[in-house]
């Protein structure tokens, strides 16, 4: 059974971290960018599941008298280790997941038949701090108040940021932009979703979630959308979907990005496009709160309106 589990950003991380380590420098950068990726990774396991509990092999190393965990970073590498006809598996979690899995052996290794690349305790425990920032306990707006607002956003300031060019590199300026802005995202159907609406208001819960819009492009590097207003999701859209619109919570959408191995945000594409590469965002998994939330929009995911 194959993954669509892909962690391109993790192995490349891996490989200059092994590279630093075996050189003479410093290589604390490097561990550092790579305990970020593996904080935001997937993992693939060799598990068997029994549909309650999940049964998953350990590794012994007579050798050293050691015990690994092995976690592979895609199918690929899954099955230079194990035959198509294992009683074995990949399932796929995220790596907090293996955090207590991992209290029971001496480290983990990753792609066993390929970089053999072992994360010690000391590693692993880096990785599971907590990143979350914590946020105020303020009441949540209801869905009329976010539409309200959804209605009134122009993020002119924003706007006029992203225009001039000589702010292309200045993501520090740009975030603080952000933190006083609201911005949209973009939520696609292949159907109709307006009989579901109520007063231009369709609910998450009714609709059995919803389908955030991302780009691909040439090189085929994926990247999630954020655009300003709604005129500028006109410029970007075109007829063969249909297209909602919600206000997004941005960490939110930064820590989706990192966690589906993706390669950044693109704000107002086929517009003033902006781009936020993935190395950007990846401050968010030391625990750097990138931008400033409003609490009390903690739930405006939860909705999607008409364009």
């Amino acid at each position: 059974m194959n993954s669509n589990v892909t962690n391109k950003y993790l192995k490349k991380a891996l490989i200059d971290l092994q590279n630093a380590l075996e050189g003479d420098g410093d290589a604390s950068s490097e561990l550092m960018v790579f305990i970020n990726e593996l904080k935001m990774s997937n993992l693939l396991i060799p598990g068997i599941d029994d549909g309650e509990d999940l049964i998953y092999e350990t590794l012994i190393s007579e050798e050293d008298d050691m015990t690994f965990l092995p976690l592979f970073t895609d199918s690929e590498e899954f099955y230079k280790f194990y035959d198509e006809d294992s009683e074995y598996e990949p399932i796929a979690n995220e790596f907090e997941i293996y955090a207590g899995i991992s209290e029971d052996v001496d480290a983990i290794i990753i792609d066993a038949e390929g970089e053999e690349f072992i994360a010690t305790k000391e590693m692993i425990e880096l990785a599971c701090e907590d990143f979350s920032a914590q946020k105020d306990d303020v009441e949540a707006k209801d869905a009329s108040q976010i539409r309200q607002i959804y209605d009134s956003i122009s993020n002119e300031s924003l706007s006029q940021f992203i225009a001039d060019e000589s702010n292309a590199n200045d993501f520090e300026g740009l975030m603080v932009e952000i933190s006083a802005s609201k911005l949209l995202d973009l939520v696609v159907s292949e159907d109709s979703l307006d009989e579901f609406g109520e007063d231009g208001i369709i609910k998450a819960e009714d609709v059995d979630g919803f389908s955030l819009c991302t780009l691909e492009d040439d090189e085929g590097g994926r990247y999630a959308i954020l655009f300003t207003d709604k005129n500028a999701i006109a410029d970007a859209i075109d007829d063969d979907l249909f297209y909602y619109a919600q206000i997004t919570n941005v960490s939110a959408l930064f820590e989706f990005v990192l966690r589906n191995d993706m390669d950044g945000v693109v704000i107002n594409p086929n517009g003033d496009e902006f781009i936020i590469p993935r190395s950007v965002l990846l401050a968010q998994a030391s625990g750097i709160e990138l931008v400033a939330e409003d609490a009390s929009l903690s739930n405006s995911l939860e909705y999607t309106f008409k364009l």
